[in-house]
């Protein structure tokens, strides 16, 4: 398999970055979602640009999960970011999340989800596409091999010899 010089990982992220954006600004939109759609977000906490309180920051100390349905104001949609106030044991607290710090993005209502690769899992699948690459290599130069070494083994008869030669 060839590098990616081309970024599908990245097109695709951007993709799905700009579905959540659209999502956000419908919520907007309308004042709320319809129906019985509600949102889950997940995003990691450590992230640059990150902003949340340093109650929720020792609870979730890696990976957050909110929930964005009935009871949350002041959504704001930003090219690289998006915030909103939710509250946390009966007290409203402000949230950054940057849309690159996202990891998972769901709507249970319509069982429709996705999955963010981050840098770190890009980079890490590169060294996995990498490695798979080289066993691939081996393996075809180690069939060739084989393949070279039958055919110097074949042990063919006078007769058919000169019969193929003759034609």
């Amino acid at each position: 398999m060839t590098e990616d010089l081309i970024g599908y990982n990245d097109i695709i992220n951007k993709s799905m970055i700009n579905l959540v954006v659209d999502v956000l600004k419908k919520i907007k939109k309308n004042n709320g979602l319809p129906g019985d759609h509600h949102i889950y977000v997940t995003f990691l906490t450590n992230e640059n640009g990150v902003l949340i309180s340093k109650s929720l920051k020792d609870k979730f100390k890696e990976e957050m999960t909110i929930v964005l349905q009935h009871q949350f104001s002041e959504l704001e949609i930003k090219s690289n970011h998006f915030s909103v106030i939710l509250h946390f044991d009966n007290k409203p607290e402000k949230i950054v999340i940057p849309y690159n710090a996202m990891t998972r993005f769901f709507d249970p209502a319509v069982n429709f989800g996705i999955d963010f690769m981050l840098k770190s899992q890009q980079d890490s699948q590169k060294v996995e596409s990498s490695q798979q690459l080289a066993n691939e290599n081996l393996t075809l130069v180690n069939e060739e091999k084989k393949e070279e070494y039958e055919k110097t083994a074949e042990i063919v008869s006078l007769k058919e010899f000169m019969r193929e030669t003759n034609k």
